[in-house]
């Protein structure tokens, strides 16, 4: 008799507040390696993707002695009223509210090792949460979990799209679940709505086109993708908000991912104005955090030119100060976009572009002050 079953790891899962469970085969990530190859060669692939696809196909990398995968999801289409506390806002995406999820998870997953290590002599698991080369959405989809929507995402008859996902990968044998076929049909809504085109075709994904990519890559953007920012800081969920599936998902009570400091419409100049004290506070509970404080001001100063926001100007001046020469760089591009050849904000940028060493600073202080001469 099995010292426990896959019924007693999904009912202990349930008790523990885990939504969805399901069972894979470790080797069920071999059939990718083409289909990740191709995609490097289209140029699909993005900078925070693992590079080796042995490594993304492979769990035996991190668990030797890996005989299957659990996958878990863990719902987080909460119920939350989302108010304007100020003209001048920016918008994080659903992931990011309230307490990084990361943690959520792990915390979760551990108690399910624990619970199966109790139970079972000689037990190993490995904890995963989007920290690791894995294709997870792969695993879950193999897992029963859902299937693939158009956009690249996993999708749940009762969830939606809106669920993390994470694995725990263990050196004892569970029947692998059988996948779900998809339910998309002819639907295409995601598709149409993205703002980027990065929905090449269905199921294919161009990173470099994604805005959720985009908000978090380092250094300059491109300003046709800039544009299609609009007011996003951190995220996108635009294929998600116009899924038929997402419109009818179950919604969940979980308080770790009600907003809290940082909300879901947050203000532009706060933003602007933050101390890495005062980042570490707002952002730092939640998972928009670990690209670091520059990059979400980075994409509030462009928040503020897509949305013509005039009160955002004088915080921006400041940030010609800044200690980031990416921040200096782009208060200049603002600027030049917010105060159309206004003569005292080109003699500040001069001021600025005199005392300037970076190159990449430099060059966007050049550029504004030849906007701003018109």
């Amino acid at each position: 008799m099995d010292c426990v079953t896959k019924e007693e790891i999904k009912k202990f899962a349930q008790q523990i507040g885990v939504d969805l469970v399901g069972f894979a085969s470790p080797d069920c990530l071999k059939e990718y390696d083409n289909f990740l190859k191709e995609r490097e060669n289209l140029g699909y692939s993005c900078s925070i993707e693992e590079r080796d696809i042995q490594k993304r196909i492979s769990p035996e990398f991190i668990l030797p002695e890996v005989k299957s995968i659990i996958a878990i999801a863990l719902s987080y289409n909460v119920e939350y009223e989302i108010k304007y506390y100020s003209r001048s806002f920016g918008i994080v995406s659903r992931s990011s509210w309230g307490i990084d999820y990361h943690k959520v998870l792990k915390e979760k997953m551990e108690k399910l090792s624990e619970f199966i290590k109790s139970k079972c002599e000689g037990v190993k698991t490995v904890c995963l949460v989007d920290n690791n080369p894995l294709l997870e959405r792969e695993i879950a989809y193999h897992a029963g979990i859902g299937w693939f929507g158009k956009n690249g995402l996993i999708i749940n008859d009762e969830y939606g799209s809106y669920i993390f996902l994470g694995e725990i990968l263990i050196n004892k044998y569970f029947e692998p679940d059988a996948p779900q076929k998809t339910k998309c049909g002819d639907c295409d809504l995601c598709i149409k709505a993205c703002p980027t085109n990065a929905i090449v075709e269905p199921y294919i994904i161009n990173a470099h086109k994604c805005l959720s990519y985009i908000t978090v890559k380092k250094g300059k953007i491109e300003e046709k993708m800039s544009k299609k920012m609009g007011r996003r800081i951190y995220g996108c969920d635009t294929c998600q908000h116009v899924c038929p599936f997402n419109k009818r998902a179950k919604k969940v009570v979980r308080s770790e991912f009600v907003p809290d400091k940082l909300l879901p419409r947050h203000d532009l100049i706060e933003i602007l104005n933050m101390s890495k004290k005062e980042f570490a506070e707002i952002f730092g509970p939640t998972s928009s955090s670990w690209r670091g404080k520059s990059i979400i001001i980075r994409n509030a100063i462009i928040a503020c030119v897509n949305t013509k926001e005039k009160s955002c100007i004088e915080p921006i001046k400041n940030l010609l100060k800044s200690q980031s020469p990416l921040l200096r760089g782009y208060s200049a591009w603002a600027l030049s976009h917010l105060c159309d050849k206004d003569k005292e904000v080109v003699v500040e940028i001069k001021e600025a572009l005199i005392e300037e060493k970076d190159e990449f600073a430099k060059e966007m202080m050049a550029k504004a002050i030849n906007r701003l001469k018109g």
